[in-house]
């Protein structure tokens, strides 16, 4: 068998969201290929648990194991896993891992910088402005460029915390310090979108080569797919989506598009909003995707044939076995 490493919690508010995709591997993973370790995150550092007792590690620990371990597979939704820093420590020790390099990491996760640069790509995204903190800004300024309703979202962030719907001028202020409130990367402000919620996963196929995953359709009655509607059952996914052949098949284009213009590996997910298949805007880019029983890639790999070990082992096999 050979031995890897999961990483999950992290040290955002994404933490108990990462130790459900994490466990979700631990409970999946094909045990009689794989040895894995859990490896946790939090301020303290990092630290494996037996018997519900801590046990302090690191990397140079880890790698000094006997066991000789293939790499890591991530599941910290957050920083550090998503925004590069993880990836930056393993890869300057040699350390497989199955995510995007750290430089690609660092960048799709900030929400400004990666619309930016998908606009820079000629990939249709929406209308927006970055507020970096400590800088002023104009409500009417904004709202001329933007228009209402708009979005105001912490430029780092995931799992949708910190994310405003603003419907007026006066909600502005305070969705803007909501955001600015979260890390330290300051806000963006978006141009609401029109049209019908879709996501397709990305994964490697049989030979390596991106697969885009089939669609999913999201909607919710909540004002948009927020962490409730994420996390709490507000919302119905439907996997895979009521739309046409043609619809289906330029999203899959779409989304595999900006996997590989973000440099994406393993597996990923891409959130659009559609009004046909002419006219596809994409939202934003998952890195570390959800894993966990109530998340949207799972039940699109079940929707392509793909069992929750078959698709953990393609990941290992397609990142860590190369």
């Amino acid at each position: 068998m050979q031995a890897l490493v999961v990483f999950t919690g992290g040290t955002s508010a994404e933490a108990v969201i990462s130790r459900k995709s994490a466990a979700m591997v631990m409970a999946n993973i094909d045990r009689t290929r794989f040895a894995p370790m859990l490896v946790h995150i939090d301020e303290d550092g990092w630290f494996t648990e037996v018997d519900g007792e801590r046990a302090p590690t690191d990397l140079a620990r880890i790698q000094a194991d006997p066991a000789n371990y293939i790499g890591a597979f991530i599941m910290v939704h957050g920083t550090p896993g998503e925004d590069g820093k993880l990836q930056a420590e393993l890869e300057a020790n040699g350390f497989e891992h199955t995510t995007g390099h750290a430089r690609a990491m660092a960048l799709t996760f900030h929400k400004g910088r990666a619309a930016e640069f998908l606009a820079k790509e000629g990939l249709p995204v929406a209308r927006s402005i970055q507020i970096a903190p400590g800088s002023s800004w104009s409500k009417a300024e904004l709202i001329d460029a933007i228009g209402l309703p708009c979005f105001v979202k912490p430029n780092e962030t995931g799992s949708s915390i910190g994310i405003s719907k603003v419907f007026n001028a006066e909600q502005l202020n305070a969705a803007i310090d909501t955001a600015m409130a979260i890390g330290n990367s300051g806000a963006v402000v978006e141009s609401m979108l029109h049209g019908r919620e879709f996501t397709s996963g990305v994964i490697p196929d049989a030979s390596g080569h991106p697969v885009a995953l089939p669609v999913t359709e999201i909607r919710t009655s909540r004002d948009f797919f927020d962490y409730e509607a994420k996390y709490a059952g507000e919302s119905e996914e439907i996997t895979p989506a009521n739309i046409s052949a043609e619809w289906t098949a330029q999203l899959q284009k779409q989304a595999l598009e900006v996997y590989r213009a973000a440099g994406m590996r393993g597996m990923a997910r891409v959130d659009m909003i559609s009004e046909s298949p002419e006219q596809i805007h994409v939202i934003e880019i998952n890195t570390v995707p959800g894993f966990s029983e109530a998340s949207i890639i799972p039940k699109q790999a079940a929707a392509f044939g793909l069992s929750k070990m078959e698709l953990i082992s393609r990941i290992i096999e397609q990142t860590l076995l190369v």
